[in-house]
């Protein structure tokens, strides 16, 4: 058995600590510890039956699972033609080419020149 420690900060009252010692130590009686495992263990069964109800939710939850996953990859899918239909269209159509010193105007930096022809492609 282990010893209670009891940490005061008011001093030690030797009566207290010796109340307090009998009153929360284990029981020495190995009976209780054996009734105590018969009790828990004669409750898991109807303590188990919480969970039970997620059986029912197994199948429904498995047939989202595969639908949502079947839908993030069409949308995947459909993404990466619109991105390649876009990367096709920008090299087949022809734009006039800009450069970066004919957006340049009197008062503009070089900077927000830069930036100006990088938005406008």
């Amino acid at each position: 058995m282990t010893r209670l420690t009891l940490h005061t900060t008011g001093g030690d009252d030797p009566e207290i600590t010796h109340a307090l010692r009998d009153l929360l130590a284990p029981p020495a009686d190995e009976r209780y510890w054996s009734e105590l495992e018969a009790r828990i263990m004669a409750r898991v069964p109807e303590a188990s039956g919480w969970w039970g109800v997620f059986d029912s939710w197994m199948r429904p939850a498995l047939v989202a699972a595969a639908v949502l996953m079947l839908a993030a990859g069409v949308a995947l899918f459909r993404g990466e033609q619109a991105d390649q239909q876009l990367a096709y269209e920008s090299i087949l159509t022809p734009n006039a080419p800009v450069s970066a010193e004919a957006s340049l105007r009197p008062g503009v930096q070089e900077r927000e020149a830069t930036l100006g022809f990088f938005l406008s492609h």
